[in-house]
């Protein structure tokens, strides 16, 4: 399924390396990924998460406090297979340091349904973290606005939390294959922003207006609470969020003073057919 992402051609892996028919070739690194992320697609000379935000993202994750939502997608999927006893194909856009997709992987095998994972991201410090932790998945560092993925070639994109480019993930989709993009509700972590903020916004965004070339199916809301126990974890879920960035000092300072905090999950799964 992995093309070339200069000439479109199929990549054929030989040994350790990817090669095309008009040889441009891609080395698989010691941890186990590849990255077909051209130096014109790159926004910064580092894109994407860097090291710390990898890191806060996955020492977090690995407390499972949003194993509800990890829970919740794997059920989505598994209902929507058609056919149980073929092999699907699944991308993850933004797949990150892989925590929901090491969990997709695991859960897809003990129900014993064949499957092709493949996790792309454009930070190479998360891609490599994946690799390392989650085997039996290609891990690649990519964009987004260029999928190095042949067409029609996939049964279910997962979009989590991550940036939207409608045409590439319909020139990849089967036909009848499912895109399904994962996106913060109005009241998730309303507990930590009133602690940080003074007025707190419940906004949220929906991504149902910027993708009218699928077919909209449903929206499948997961809220939950989740008590955060430690100290390290609180400073790590903040660190992990667009708020480390524009936040103001006196609040992180009042919330990374806690050494507990109960707060709400609230992530809506919107469902997609091509």
């Amino acid at each position: 399924m992995i093309i070339c992402p200069i000439c479109k051609e199929m990549l054929i892996k030989e040994g350790k390396t990817y090669k095309c028919l008009n040889k441009h070739s891609f080395d698989l690194s010691k941890s186990g990924h590849i990255n077909l992320l051209l130096d014109n697609q790159k926004h910064s000379k580092m894109p994407g998460d860097d090291k710390d935000m990898v890191l806060s993202r996955k020492f977090f994750l690995e407390k499972d406090y949003y194993k509800g939502i990890s829970d919740k997608l794997n059920e989505i999927i598994l209902k929507n297979i058609s056919n149980k006893n073929e092999k699907i194909n699944i991308l993850d856009i933004g797949c990150g340091e892989g925590y929901y997709t090491g969990n997709l992987k695991n859960f897809l095998n003990k129900n014993n349904i064949s499957n092709k994972i493949i996790g792309i991201d454009i930070s190479k410090e998360a891609v490599i973290s994946a690799s390392k932790s989650h085997k039996g998945i290609n891990w690649i560092v990519a964009s987004a606005t260029n999928i190095p993925v042949k067409d029609e070639s996939l049964d279910f994109i997962v979009c989590m939390f991550a940036k939207i480019i409608p045409e590439e993930k319909m020139r990849t989709l089967k036909k009848g294959g499912k895109l399904i993009v994962v996106s913060t509700g109005e009241n998730h972590l309303l507990q930590m922003k009133e602690v940080v903020y003074e007025n707190v916004r419940k906004d949220f965004y929906s991504p149902i207006e910027d993708l009218k070339i699928f077919n909209y199916v449903k929206t499948i809301n997961c809220t939950y609470e989740t008590f955060i126990k430690e100290n390290e974890s609180i400073k790590n879920l903040f660190n992990m969020t667009p708020y480390r960035w524009r936040s103001p000092r006196e609040g992180i300072e009042k919330l990374f003073s806690l050494n507990e905090l109960k707060t709400t999950i609230d992530v809506n799964f919107d469902i997609f057919e091509k």
